[in-house]
C-alpha cells in the first residue's frame, strides 16, 4: 500500500476526526458525560476491589460498543466536506447512544448487586423513599466539606413531582434534620475513604 504524500497533514486529520467523533458521541452520554473515566490498554476485562470490601475482587467484562458504515467508490468522489462531517456526527451520535444504553445496564446490574437498590414497589413516591435513597448513594465532599450532590436521573414525565417533592422536603423540619443526618454519615464514610486512599498511596 502505497504511503501518504503528506503524512504529517493526514495524521493532523485523523487526530482532527477523532477529538470530533469523541466530542459528538460523548453529548449522548446523558448523566455519564461528565464521570470519572480512565483508559485501559490491555486485556478483556477489568478486575478492581470494591468499595465497600477492599478485600473483594470483582470482574466486570468490557462490553463492545461499534458503529460502521461501507463507502462507495463513487460515493466519495461526488462527497462534500459537509457530508464527511454529517457522517461522522451520525456515527458519533450513534456511538454514543450505545455507551449510553451499556452505562446505564451496568450501572442496573452493580446496584442491584451492591443492594443499593429502593423499590417503592408501585407505591406513590415520598419523602421518605427519596431520603432513603439518598443515604444508598455514595456522596463526595469537595476541600470546604460541601456536599457534591449526584446527578438524578428521572424519567421527564415524572420532574414535577420529583420538583415538588424537593420543596416539600426543604420545607419539612423533620426531613431537613434527617437529611442533616444523611449527609454527615456521608462526610464521615467519605473522609474514612480519602484517608485509607492516602495510607496506600
Amino acid at each position: 500500500m502505497a504511503l501518504p504524500k503528506y503524512p504529517e497533514l493526514k495524521s493532523s486529520l485523523e487526530k482532527m476526526v477523532l477529538n470530533y467523533f469523541e466530542t459528538k458521541a460523548r453529548e449522548e452520554l446523558g448523566p455519564f458525560r461528565d464521570v470519572r473515566r480512565f483508559t485501559q490498554h490491555e486485556g478483556r476485562k477489568l478486575i478492581h476491589n470494591t468499595q465497600d470490601d477492599t478485600g473483594k475482587r470483582k470482574e466486570t467484562a468490557f462490553k463492545e460498543a461499534k458503529v460502521e458504515y461501507a463507502f462507495k467508490y463513487e460515493d466519495v468522489i461526488n462527497m462534500k466536506p459537509e457530508d464527511v462531517l454529517e457522517l461522522i456526527t451520525v456515527k458519533a451520535k450513534e456511538f454514543g447512544g450505545q455507551q449510553l444504553r451499556i452505562n446505564y445496564q451496568v450501572l442496573d446490574e452493580t446496584t442491584k448487586e451492591a443492594g443499593n437498590v429502593v423499590d417503592a414497589g408501585g407505591k406513590p413516591l415520598t419523602i421518605d423513599l427519596f431520603l432513603d435513597t439518598i443515604s444508598k448513594i455514595s456522596i463526595d465532599f469537595d476541600k470546604f466539606g460541601n456536599p457534591q450532590m449526584p446527578t438524578m436521573v428521572i424519567p421527564e414525565s415524572q420532574s414535577d413531582k420529583y420538583r415538588k417533592l424537593i420543596e416539600e422536603a426543604e420545607n419539612d423540619e423533620t426531613a431537613k434534620q434527617r437529611m442533616e443526618a444523611i449527609l454527615a454519615q456521608k462526610k464521615k464514610e467519605y473522609d474514612a475513604e480519602q484517608a485509607s486512599r492516602k495510607l496506600v498511596d
